[in-house]
């Protein structure tokens, strides 16, 4: 069944980053089904209408995301009753679950939040437990010139999605659509970009490994400083897809060996977190061109108060010779942009915040900054403790915001290497 998503929302075509198609499909996947489409759109009535007749035309299955709050610019409910020539009803269910969410926060309904309980003709709602906006599942017979048999209007935020999800719509989508079992495993991979992957494990990927009703497939995703290998097993023989991904697993671990730090829902920020904590060691950081982004990235991971010290954010000269304490000196002679530099940070906050490991970063993000012998992207990553001291330098590609996640996460794996010895 081929099943597409259209995305609504001006702001996504502004820059806002859109999690919601990821995380569906994946979703989809693991019941067998995969979209073959993936539109955004503003929020035109125009522009959302033409979408999605072409989507109605081509695809039996139709997300449709976004567009459902109470404001003037959501315009959704409106826009698909239109397309299907279909009215829209006032639905007291639907009323009763968006007062009772603001009743439960002792909090007025706004009086505009009653265009939220205006529902499909036909449709089937889906229970919003966080949030105001239901959801909706449309069934269609023989609409002429439509190939759509199902659609399913969700909100835009992916909280309020991923409940929906499993609680509704899943179950609703494997009982009708459903074919066999599929089940993905992800193996995070750092320390080597995406060509290198590509090239070590092209002989084990490149096997066709056919189970009975299925097979076994791959993909590569790259992401900033990580890139995630993803195996793809169904059929109809649960253990069967098991066994087969358990033993790519192990050629692939074999092949890449500890450039492999985690799979699925493992991060690398959790994965060092675990490390530190074996290991009995605590960890502080002095960040310069990252700004307190690893020190975000650490304490994202719960529990890093066991292991996590602090971060000084060593952005001006000044901070860095008077609060951290590198000395003048060295950065008259080398620049704060230097190995010498980071070096000099690394050792002092160590000393400074107790503790037995420190890192630091420095470098320049751009996009402006830099100089013919110090490019934008040049970055000076150093790690310091009782028994180890290294400075490397990377010049990471991209923009301002792709340079720093990058060095956030070189910094990140190659003190994980450290800690694996």
């Amino acid at each position: 069944m081929q099943s597409e998503i259209v995305c609504i929302g001006t702001e996504l075509l502004m820059g806002k980053v859109n999690t919601n198609v990821s995380y569906l499909s994946e979703k989809l996947a693991s019941i067998g089904l995969n979209f073959t489409y993936e539109t955004t759109v503003g929020d035109s009535s125009k522009d959302i209408a033409e979408i999605l007749k072409q989507s109605f035309t081509r695809s039996g299955i139709i997300f449709v995301t976004g567009g459902l709050g109470p404001t003037f610019d959501d315009l959704t409910r409106e826009v698909v009753a239109g397309v299907l020539e279909k009215k829209l009803i006032f639905n007291r269910e639907a009323m009763q679950a968006v007062a009772a969410f603001f009743a439960k926060r002792d909090l007025e309904m706004p009086k505009k939040n009653e265009v939220q309980a205006q529902i499909v003709e036909g449709a089937r709602i889906i229970p919003n437990e966080i949030g105001t906006a239901p959801g909706q599942i449309i069934e269609l017979q023989g609409h002429p010139g439509f190939k759509a048999e199902t659609i399913i209007l969700l909100p835009g935020p992916q909280f309020e999605i991923e409940l929906m999800m499993n609680k509704t719509v899943l179950p609703y989508l494997k009982e009708k659509y459903g074919r066999g079992i599929t089940k993905l495993l992800v193996l995070h991979v750092s320390g080597i970009g995406e060509s290198k992957v590509d090239e070590e494990i092209k002989d084990i990927v490149g096997v066709e490994r056919r189970l009975e009703g299925g097979d076994l497939r791959f993909a590569l995703v790259a992401h900033p400083g990580v890139v995630d290998i993803v195996i793809i097993g169904s059929g109809k023989n649960e253990m069967l897809i098991d066994s087969f991904m358990a033993k790519a697993k192990n050629e692939l671990k074999e092949k890449l060996g500890n450039h492999i730090f985690g799979e699925n829902d493992q991060a690398l920020p959790q994965v060092v977190g675990q490390l530190l904590g074996k290991n009995k060691q605590t960890l502080a950081l002095a960040e310069s061109c990252t700004g307190g982004l690893l020190g975000k990235m650490i304490t994202d991971a719960s529990g890093s108060s066991l292991y996590f010290k602090g971060a000084l954010v060593a952005y001006n000269n000044l901070i860095k010779r008077d609060v951290l304490g590198v000395s003048q000196a060295t950065l008259d002679k080398y620049g704060a942009v230097s190995a010498e530099c980071a070096r000099e940070m690394a050792v002092n906050i160590r000393k400074l915040l107790k503790s037995n490991l420190g890192i630091a970063i420095t470098g320049i993000a751009g996009p402006g900054g830099g100089t013919a012998e110090k490019p934008v992207g040049l970055v000076h990553i150093a790690l310091s403790g009782d028994k180890l001291d290294q400075v490397f330098t990377q010049n990471f590609s991209g923009n301002r915001r792709g340079i720093r996640e990058k060095a956030a996460m070189f910094a990140l794996d190659s003190l994980r290497q450290a800690l694996l010895g």
